[in-house]
């Protein structure tokens, strides 16, 4: 588990300060084609749209395919017999250790090692470890950050900042009606939004059984109530996964459920987003990558009164206060079995360049420190200051090779809870035990710690004595 919190994520270049130059010793590709793999969406086409204007000599190819499971596979697959189906692919960030501790991956730092144009320097460091480093904290490499990403809260302004709402709501719960800081007001908000009647509900949130949907989710929960996956210097996962600090944070995010429409627990980001637009939530979470649509009035018809910002956080049982949320995001890693190497470094040394991430950025997010920090960017529409900000409470899950395989066995037992079929706790506790014995089986010992209560007091501290307050224009 790589924890990012906290940690300033743009690194102090400015915009403009080191354009950058191809150095004329890059590799000369002449009518070479290079096959990249991601899901089909938004990013994946503005990014196809960047690469037709490459000055070289070079074709880019996309493979494309749908959004879950078969994406990780199709890289997967084609690493698993050291094909060169594809030349560099995007990933989730935490497949990194799967495919890098396999050795599919090329190295990222013999690809700053080679070039003249790029740099670690380019980019935020703590988005470097995020998208590319494995292990944690070992400063080696295996992929850029080419799209980050990190859940985010959208909101009806016309609503919580509706004057009669604001009295009603104030009379009856006794503080101001405003943009919630903590998971306790966004439940108080929600309740008091929740109109069946009126069509009208307080929250949507993921919960669907599909790849990682439900446990990105409740994970922001479980980390924001001081929980935790595991204990990454033991391996040990229960007690950690199963506390009682990780089981508060899990059945606060089962019980928002109850403020949603019927049948939203098994919701994706499509129907979160057909919902908001339909003008049926009050306020959501969801992937800050979607706010390109839900802040178009072409496609959002609340757009012009739709706020951004930054996840509630929690005050836990022990009294801190914490906001954590799942990182969401890819990097773009390179597969050691391509015959490519000389072009892919040369179409990465341009595409990389403030320029191209300029017209990125303007649609989707961009990986590159100049470009993230520049206050154009900031100001270019009304979400991407918040994204600046959330990124620094951002968190993952394991950084593991046997990532999908926890994750799967995560998926199921939170959609257990989700369903009734489990207690939060029975879930948890058997989420941990299945765990372990597959931690055990792919070679893992597992240690022995006293495990606390509230584990994020001794993994990697980050609560607070006082709420923190973040608001956005």
């Amino acid at each position: 588990m790589k924890k990012c919190n906290r940690t300033a994520v743009l690194s102090g270049l400015v915009l403009g300060v080191s354009a950058l130059a191809l150095s004329t010793g890059s590799a000369s590709a002449q009518g070479t084609s290079l096959t990249f793999v991601w899901h089909a969406g938004t990013c994946a086409d503005i990014f196809v749209e960047i690469a037709n204007d490459f000055p070289g000599d070079i074709e880019i190819v996309p493979a494309l395919v749908p959004y879950g499971p078969e994406w990780h596979n199709r890289i997967a697959s084609e690493f698993a017999i050291q094909g060169d189906g594809f030349d560099f692919a995007m990933w989730d960030s935490q497949s990194t250790a799967e495919f890098a501790g396999a050795g599919h991956a090329a190295s990222i730092n013999e690809l700053f090692d080679r070039s003249d144009v790029l740099d670690a320097s380019l980019f935020p460091p703590a988005s470097l470890a995020r998208y590319g480093e494995y292990p944690d904290g070992s400063g080696q490499y295996w992929g850029l950050p080419i799209n980050q990403d990190a859940y985010g809260l959208m909101y009806r302004r016309d609503l919580l900042e509706d004057p009669e709402e604001m009295a009603a709501f104030e009379a009856q719960y006794g503080y101001p009606l405003a943009v919630p800081q903590t998971y306790q007001q966004a439940r108080d908000i929600a309740e008091f939004f929740t109109r069946p009647d009126e069509g009208l509900y307080g929250w949507g949130q993921m919960g669907g059984r599909e790849y990682d949907f439900a446990t990105t989710a409740s994970d922001s929960f479980l980390w924001s109530f001081g929980g935790e996956l595991y204990n990454p210097e033991t391996f040990e996962v229960d007690g950690y996964l199963n506390s009682p600090a990780s089981i508060d944070g899990v059945q606060f995010y089962v019980d928002m459920f109850q403020y949603g429409p019927p049948g939203s627990n098994n919701w994706g980001w499509d129907e979160i987003n057909a919902a908001f637009q339909q003008g049926r939530l009050a306020m959501a979470m969801q992937w800050f990558y979607f706010n390109g649509s839900n802040a178009d009035p072409d496609v959002n018809p609340h757009a012009e009164s739709t706020g951004f910002g930054v996840l509630p956080g929690a005050i836990g049982r022990d009294g801190l206060f914490r906001r954590q949320f799942s990182v969401g995001g890819q990097g773009v890693g390179i597969n050691a079995y391509s015959q490519q190497q000389d072009a892919i470094q040369e179409f990465l040394e341009w595409y990389f360049q403030p320029e191209q991430q300029q017209r990125y950025a303007a649609v989707c997010q961009t990986g590159l420190a100049s470009v993230l920090e520049s206050p154009e960017w900031q100001d270019l529409n009304s979400f991407n200051a918040a994204f600046a900000v959330a990124l620094n409470y951002t968190n993952d899950y394991w950084h593991l090779p046997e990532y999908n395989i926890l994750l799967d066995i995560l998926q199921e037992e939170v959609s257990n809870a989700i369903s009734g079929a489990k207690t939060v706790e029975e879930a948890l506790t058997d989420a941990a035990e299945r765990q372990e014995r597959a931690l055990v089986r792919a070679g893992y010992t597992i240690g022995e710690s006293e495990a606390p209560e509230v584990p994020d007091t001794v993994i990697s501290p980050v609560g607070m004595q006082e709420v923190e307050v973040l608001t956005f224009d």
